[in-house]
């Protein structure tokens, strides 16, 4: 009955969270609820008080996340955006997050402003200082000047809003500074107070981080300070790709998986060492407690101090929670209520915070954690208390153990695939496999290891992290092995996100298949569901694209920050991809962005790339594409450079064995029935320049944004007009050769810089929509006011990447209508009661369906 019960207070939160957005909906959901309840009371299946009781927990989740969302108030520090530097007072709150060069802060604003000019604020800030030269404490006070904006990413269909996920975590403004001596403590709390243990612990991460450092060379480096203390910042990036191929990117961090599989080897250990003592020094032991109670508080002991260094994130705290209520079952012998206790624990993080219901470590971290607690409940349940059979003790104990693990490694895998699926657009398959190599590695050696060197570290006083070789020899033999797994060929399989009704009626499928033959379910009923669930994953693994119908042609241009990506998809199933924004250090939008929306689309192969002109805004993120995706032929200007991104992407079209094209004027890159793709600039006279690059004329911005590649797409009576970076003067010789005229649609060049402003051009080219592929808060003040002023004055419509997300225009050969979408036409917007069976609901209902 408590499944049942914590099952409709989670239900009501989910109806909820869509109160204020679909209220006719949800009112007709409860509506529902209650019929099918009555039903069931009338039925026998239970009884009125029952009934009463879960329809009561589901009204109850929908007032509690009521109450949880109404704001008050609020902060005012995004209201600070656009006022220039401002002078912030505020508190370390959360251990800071360190990588190469940068630290994040996450900070309770208490003063903003200087002298007279200053006033009280409140608010949580998160701060990246790049090039610091000092550490922090969380109780530290510090001062600093920077610009304050909201949170912000990108939105993008099926795509990740790191924006929003600040937010949902609770983060209301963000900052940066760079250079030394920016940030400065002015004061520290007490040497007792309520942040004296957390300082102690993150002096004790300092000094690991510190030691681990100065001792151990990448890979190992990010490995051990990933799996030890949690701090990511270290992990290279081709690293963490191997990991996330082979489903073991969980060993990287302390995440609930991580922290679950950490919990349930050491159970299993303990209870195993413990019964294979001799037969005395068993007996002694039991007189107090039993090896099931001494391995289930070891396994406490282990994971608390686990989280702990590891920083106590809300995420691994929430894992935590879950296994100990987990591990408090087996104390008091009730195995059997395991799922129970799971439920209570998932109850308890719902009721303090029910925003935790959406966010991605909870789901995952549940998930996990229901699987492992079946496995242990299984295990538990078939075993006696007492001594177990004599002979051979060693070699049934790693049969049993290869068993168990088997099973943990089989029930996780398959209970978070549609979740990894939905949210990475993966489906690792392969981690059934590799973490039978990968777990044991790190579970049994690694952790155990770094773990005996950090506390010995801080035991010892050393600045040197002891035993520094063998975590060094095996952090890179695991390296090493994962790399060479995900060289498997579809080890990287990646997948279009499932529909959420589609992972729903999996789920109850899976439990259909795993429910005893009992109570009226036949066998034929388990084999029934067991056929619908594999029906389901192969139709994921498959996600097969689109079918295209010879008619529709759709232009998507990608919200990649203050950069370009746009995708073409012609009506004869061809793909030309141009430009994928830019590559930073922890950011990758060919990776973040251009790679999850052609998976989504179900597109592994492009037919055509196109590097419009070798700048990192635009060629950056096309290293990344043209590894991971199969492509036909690769453009470019011409001119080469020698900037680190430019030597990737070269590097990666030599490594796929393409031929790079040079693109200039008068040459077709498509020509497929009624589509053709012109090239307009640059023009063929610039053949001579260096493609070794190096030039004093090819090095400057505005020569190389002359000479960047623009298009043009006919496709019936469609024309959509792509001008990269062109500035006046490439548009004035387009213009005076007459290219530019008659488009439907065109790219604002240059992300609307002043310098791209040429009005005879706009007037020429007739154009009814324009897009602007800018990034908010950008340093650059793109687009300039005068730029769209001119775009307005022309009557031509204005779309922004920075205000409407994605833009994707659909075309249809048959017909002269254009159809215009963007990803904030998708978002939900809350409606006022008065407007109850308005429009605005309407719309909503056509967003969720």
């Amino acid at each position: 009955m408590f499944l049942f019960f914590t099952g409709a207070v989670l239900l009501g939160v989910a109806l909820g969270s869509y109160l204020v957005y679909v209220p006719l909906l949800v009112l007709f959901c409860l509506l529902l609820a209650a019929v099918i309840l009555t039903i069931g009371e009338r039925w026998g299946k239970l009884t009125i008080g029952e009934g009463a009781i879960f329809y009561g927990a589901l009204l109850g989740g929908v007032l509690l996340w009521t109450v949880s969302a109404w704001e008050g108030p609020g902060s005012l520090l995004a209201s600070l955006e656009g006022q220039g530097p401002v002078s912030v007072r505020a508190t370390v709150v959360e251990p800071p997050a360190h990588a190469p060069n940068r630290v994040a802060l996450v900070l309770a604003v208490s003063q903003v402003g200087e002298g007279a000019g200053s006033r009280s604020l409140s608010g949580r800030l998160r701060v990246t200082w790049r090039e610091p030269d000092r550490t922090f404490l969380p109780g530290d006070e510090v001062s600093f000047t920077a610009r304050i904006h909201p949170p912000s990413g990108t939105r993008n269909p099926g795509g990740f809003d790191y924006g929003a996920y600040l937010a949902h975590q609770g983060i209301d403004a963000v900052a940066s500074v760079s250079g030394p001596g920016r940030v400065s403590v002015v004061a520290v709390p007490p040497r007792l107070s309520q942040w004296t243990p957390w300082r102690i612990i993150e002096q004790w991460r300092g000094r690991i981080r510190a030691a681990a450092l100065a001792t151990l060379p990448d890979p190992a480096r990010g490995i051990y300070l990933g799996i030890i203390i949690g701090e990511q910042g270290y992990l290279e990036g081709g690293v963490r790709d191997a990991f996330m191929a082979t489903g073991t990117v969980h060993i990287l961090s302390i995440s609930g998986s991580h922290l679950g599989l950490v919990a349930f080897l050491s159970f299993v250990l303990m209870k195993s060492v413990c019964r294979i003592l001799p037969a005395m020094w068993l007996l002694a032991v039991s007189r107090y407690t039993t090896p099931t109670r001494l391995a289930a508080a070891a396994t406490m002991v282990l994971v608390t101090f686990y989280t702990l260094l590891a920083g106590a994130e809300v995420a691994t705290v929430r894992s935590l929670v879950m296994i100990a209520i987990v591990m408090l079952a087996v104390w008091l012998g009730r195995t059997h209520d395991l799922l129970r206790a799971v439920a209570c624990a998932a109850l308890l993080l719902v009721v303090q915070n029910p925003r935790a219901l959406y966010d991605i470590s909870f789901q995952l971290s549940f998930l996990a954690v229901v699987a492992i607690a079946l496995v242990i409940g299984a295990r538990t349940s078939a075993e006696a208390e007492g001594l177990p059979p004599q002979g051979r003790a060693i070699r049934r104990t790693i049969s049993t153990w290869v068993r168990d693990y088997l099973w943990l490694a089989g029930s996780v895998t398959l209970a978070t695939l549609p979740l990894v699926a939905y949210y990475f657009k993966q489906i690792a398959w392969l981690g059934v496999i590799a973490n039978a190599f990968v777990v044991p590695l790190a579970g049994c050696v690694l952790v155990p290891l770094g773990l005996g060197s950090a506390i010995w570290l801080l035991v010892t006083g050393q600045d040197v992290l002891p035993a520094a070789s063998w975590n060094q020899v095996l952090s890179e033999f695991m390296s090493n092995l994962v790399a060479r797994l995900a060289t498997v060929p579809g080890a990287e399989w990646h997948v279009a996100s499932p529909a959420v009704v589609a992972m729903a009626a999996f789920y109850v499928m899976l439990v259909g298949a795993i429910q005893p033959v009992a109570e009226g379910r036949s066998l034929w009923w388990r084999r029934g569901c067991l056929i619908g669930a594999a029906l389901l994953l192969g139709w994921w693994g498959w996600s097969p694209r689109e079918s295209p119908d010879g008619d529709a042609v759709r232009v998507t241009f990608l919200d990649v920050g203050q950069g370009d990506a746009c995708l073409l998809e012609l009506p004869d199933g061809q793909t030309v991809l141009v430009d994928a924004g830019a590559q930073y250090d922890t950011l990758d939008m060919g990776r973040a962005v251009v790679g999850p929306y052609l998976w989504e689309r179900g597109i592994t192969r492009l037919d055509h790339v196109i590097a419009t002109h070798p700048q990192l805004d635009h060629a950056g993120g096309l290293a990344w594409v043209v590894r991971s995706f199969e492509v036909g032929r690769y453009w470019s200007n011409g001119v080469a450079r020698g900037e680190p991104f430019y030597r990737r992407l070269h590097d990666a079209v030599r490594a796929r064995g393409l031929v790079e094209e040079r693109a200039e004027e008068g040459r077709a890159i498509v020509e497929a029935g009624p589509c053709r793709l012109d090239v307009l600039n640059p023009p063929i006279d610039t053949g001579a320049l260096s493609r070794e690059g190096g030039t004093g004329s090819t090095s400057s911005g505005s020569v190389l944004n002359n000479l960047s590649i623009v298009t043009r797409l006919q496709c019936g009576a469609q024309t959509f007009l792509l001008t990269a970076d062109a500035e006046a003067g490439a548009l004035a010789r387009l213009h005076h050769r007459g290219l530019l005229a008659g488009a439907t649609i065109l790219k604002v060049p240059h992300h609307g810089a002043a310098s791209s402003l040429y009005d005879p051009w706009i007037e020429q080219a007739g154009a009814k929509i324009a897009v602007v592929s800018v990034g908010r808060h950008n340093a650059y003040g793109h687009p300039a006011p005068g730029v769209m002023a001119a775009y307005r004055h022309a009557g031509i419509h204005v779309l922004r990447t920075d205000r409407d997300g994605a833009v994707w225009i659909t075309a249809r050969l048959s017909r002269p209508e254009l159809r215009i979408d963007t990803a904030r036409d998708g978002m939900l917007t809350a409606i006022p009661l008065s407007s109850i069976l308005g429009a605005a609901e309407l719309t909503n209902w056509r967003r969720i369906l």
